[in-house]
């Protein structure tokens, strides 16, 4: 009972155990005590702010569970990401049929394809910061009955417009387990954990082509059938669910208390926090991915290349189909090379973790860098633009299929390499209580890219050609390619002056959040800070010097602007004076913007020193 509790155990923050008697912690009779544990509404239970474990060996730690119970907790995640996943690219195949079926063009066929991946750009902004207020387990179990309801109904469809909306709320309802990670293995393991739940949003869209390929060819050009049999994959997935327990430690620690005690545990000051946790989790994806220059470049690097595989959605029928003439099973064949791709990406990815990354935790006394986690990146860095030029380069008349089909195994070798990197990065860098937002935002721009690129892909090899077309998103991994290796050389300085990772490091609460740490992190941001003040503060934050190079840039296009139109000069893409207004404007936005992110940051800097 809460009023025989003690209140040292109260002070420490340990959950009274079930065999506690009342003799443990009497008061005296008459005695009156102003302890939170002698009153009988729901705030006289103890707040949530002193919850913790019993002790390190506490049997209700999903870190101390046995590793059979680990590894299905971790199996049903990664599988319900495959389902999720997997009805994307599953659709491609079916595009043709729509096209005569509906009467539409080709544009209009594939945006089905893409708002679905869209849907993914929305729903983690719910689930994860839902997942971190009622625990994992509910968002499974709301989210995959959704994505089976949205998608018989998109099945069902008799229009373009149906099964274009259906297929929306269907990737908002289904993807919110996209952003939840499995939180029961310790930092040892986690790195080589996480393969079985990161590579789900790869291996689904990359085997989706070849299961709706033969799933249409199997019910005689049905593409409903593409739809459907992502019933009968989910279906089985749910009922395992079903026996998940709460992996989330402070939903655990708020039912075991609620059940010893009969009273639900508070929140310190704020009845409000839940809403305003909801809120700030709504926004920190956003906040993370603008002004976290690790957040915003793994971001978009990650994006590119998950993009990558989503443009192949096209450009692989297009190459295939017109120079080798394959058909839609054959063409589905083709993904198998990015699939052997994927197996080197896991092996090499396993290899640094368990010989460069294990050295590095045992000589940091099993608290490495986080920077350690991007080998793999920085070797996918160099395979993703290798793979990229040997696709685009490789097709002709005169060349055997297989050459073309072996681009995608550097191709998917670099992808999944860097996506698995950034991602047990960034978890490493924000943590339990920021690594899901961290993750979303990440997410954000991962299938904002992909439901973009494929709208423009085939438009794009039949104005340029194979070539051309091909070579073009090749330069752009090589634009990319040295952002891991910029991360691993000077991660430690920049992990420093970023507000999220500063203030849990310090245990400085964001948004009342942030609240893990360890002491590497908090003498590493603490050095680098003190570093920066007594520099006097000249370096500012890499957007804050985007914001005055983007000033200066706009200010000298305004003054060429004004020369050219002045001299009469007509360039290919001249301007009108019409145009002046509008660039001033947006110069003097980022001026603004620069000087009131430069502002803030002298700020924080001197809150935290």
């Amino acid at each position: 009972m809460v009023d025989n509790m003690p209140d040292k155990d109260l002070e420490e923050g340990v959950i009274p155990s079930r065999n506690s008697t009342s003799s443990d912690a009497s008061t005296k009779e008459g005695e009156e005590t102003d302890s939170p544990a002698s009153g009988s509404d729901v705030e006289a239970a103890y707040p949530m702010g002193k919850l913790d474990w019993d002790s390190p060996e506490d049997s209700g730690d999903p870190h101390n569970w046995a590793f059979s119970k680990k590894a299905l907790h971790t199996a049903i995640p990664a599988l319900y990401g495959f389902t999720v996943t997997v009805a994307t690219s599953a659709y491609t195949p079916a595009i043709p049929i729509i096209m005569k079926k509906f009467q539409v063009e080709r544009e209009v066929a594939v945006l089905p394809l893409s708002m679905y991946t869209f849907g993914f750009v929305l729903g983690p902004l719910v689930a994860a910061p839902m997942s971190e207020i009622y625990g994992r387990r509910i968002v499974y179990w709301v989210t995959m009955p959704l994505l089976m309801i949205f998608i018989a109904i998109s099945g069902s469809a008799n229009n373009i417009t149906t099964l274009t909306v259906m297929r929306l709320l269907a990737g908002i309802g289904g993807s919110g387990a996209l952003a939840i990670g499995a939180d029961i293995w310790d930092r040892k393991s986690a790195g080589r954990a996480a393969l079985a739940f990161v590579m789900a949003p790869f291996l689904g869209p990359a085997l989706g082509p070849l299961i709706g390929a033969y799933i249409i060819d199997q019910y005689n050009n049905n593409w409903r059938f593409t739809q459907w049999v992502i019933l009968f994959i989910a279906a089985p997935i749910f009922l395992i669910s079903l026996v998940m327990q709460e992996t989330m430690k402070s939903r655990i620690l708020y039912l075991r208390a609620k059940k010893i005690t009969g009273k639900a545990p508070y929140q310190e000051g704020d009845t409000h926090l839940l809403l305003r946790k909801l809120g700030a989790g709504l926004f920190r994806p956003f906040h993370m991915m603008l002004l976290e220059p690790l957040v915003a470049f793994l971001s978009i690097y990650t994006g590119f290349s998950f993009a990558m595989m989503f443009s192949f959605f096209g450009s692989y029928n297009y190459v295939f189909q017109s120079i080798y003439g394959f058909n839609q099973k054959e063409i589905g064949l083709t993904f198998l090379g990015i699939l052997v791709g994927f197996l080197f990406a896991v092996m090499s990815f396993g290899i640094f973790d368990a010989t460069l990354y294990t050295k590095a935790s045992i000589k940091a006394n099993h608290n490495p860098a986080p920077e350690h986690r991007l080998y793999a990146a920085m070797l996918g860095s160099i395979m993703l633009p290798i793979g990229l030029f040997w696709f685009a380069w490789a097709p002709g008349k005169d060349v055997h299929w297989i050459v073309p089909v072996l681009a995608g195994v550097p191709f998917g070798w670099g992808s999944l390499a860097i996506f698995l990197s950034a991602t047990t990065y960034l978890v490493d860098v924000y943590q339990a209580t920021n690594g899901a937002s961290a993750v979303a935002a990440n997410g954000i721009l991962r299938y904002l890219f992909g439901a973009i690129f494929p709208l423009f892909t085939i438009q794009m090899y039949t104005a340029l050609g194979v070539h051309w077309a091909g070579s073009v998103f090749a330069f752009v991994g090589l634009v990319l390619m040295p952002v891991p290796w910029v991360f691993f050389w000077k991660g430690k300085e920049l992990r420093a002056r970023s507000s999220v990772y500063f203030a849990t490091a310090m245990r400085v609460p964001l948004c009342k959040v942030c609240r893990d740490c360890s002491d590497r992190n908090i003498r590493d941001a603490r050095e680098i800070q003190a570093q920066s003040a007594t520099d006097g503060g000249q370096v500012a934050s890499f957007w804050v010097r985007m914001m005055i190079l983007g000033k200066g840039l706009m200010t000298i296009s305004i003054e060429v602007m004004k020369l050219q139109y002045s001299t009469g000069t007509r360039a290919t893409h001249s301007f009108r004076p019409s145009t002046l207004p509008t660039v001033k404007v947006l110069t003097l936005f980022v001026a603004k913007m620069a000087a009131k992110l430069e502002y803030g940051l002298e700020v924080f800097r001197g809150q935290m020193i």
